[in-house]
């Protein structure tokens, strides 16, 4: 247990090009702070379980996993979200977007295909509340005007509809 989440609760999916990148000057590391503060951070990647990485980060499992879809998961660990109306949901995603898109390694998912997941979710009492953080660009887009006001899904994005993220580290 560490900042209050049970490790089990999470559930990640990440790409995992950064840590061995050739460009990364601290190998099989990830620190959030510039390298003159290196020694104060902690090394996010040590002890990281990855749950779905390289080829099996699609929009396809994305949506399996946070609609609990087992049946449609193909590769990596095959967990899914496992939450009932009693639970709080925080779904964090970051990458590339576009007006009604967020991107993946080689796909997109598209706006209406996400608000149909979300619909699902509510459909399924798999939550009290969701709290959705999107940083992408353009990352607006995928819930204006489209999320249901009334299904207990609050989301927070880095742009609106037509902005850059300009996605930054920021001392």
């Amino acid at each position: 247990l560490e900042n209050g989440v049970v490790a089990d609760n999470i559930i990640t999916m990440m790409y995992d090009d950064v840590a061995t990148a050739y460009s990364n000057p601290f190998q099989n590391a990830l620190y959030n702070h510039p390298s003159s503060f290196r020694e104060q951070s902690p090394n996010y990647y040590d002890g990281l379980v990855i749950d779905y990485k390289g080829t099996d980060v699609t929009p396809e499992n994305f949506l399996a996993v946070i609609t609990g879809d087992t049946a449609s998961v193909t590769g990596g660990t095959g967990r899914v979200l496992k939450s009932n109306s009693e639970d709080f949901v925080f779904i964090n995603f970051a990458d590339h977007g576009g007006p009604g898109i967020i991107c993946f390694p080689s796909s997109n998912l598209y706006a209406n295909d996400l608000i149909t997941a979300l619909n699902t979710m509510h459909t399924k009492n798999m939550y009290k509340k969701v709290l959705f953080y999107l940083e992408a660009c353009e990352s607006g887009s995928m819930f204006d005007h489209l999320l249901p006001s009334d299904i207990a899904i609050y989301a927070v994005t880095a742009a609106d509809p037509r902005e850059s993220s300009w996605g930054t580290f920021c001392p």
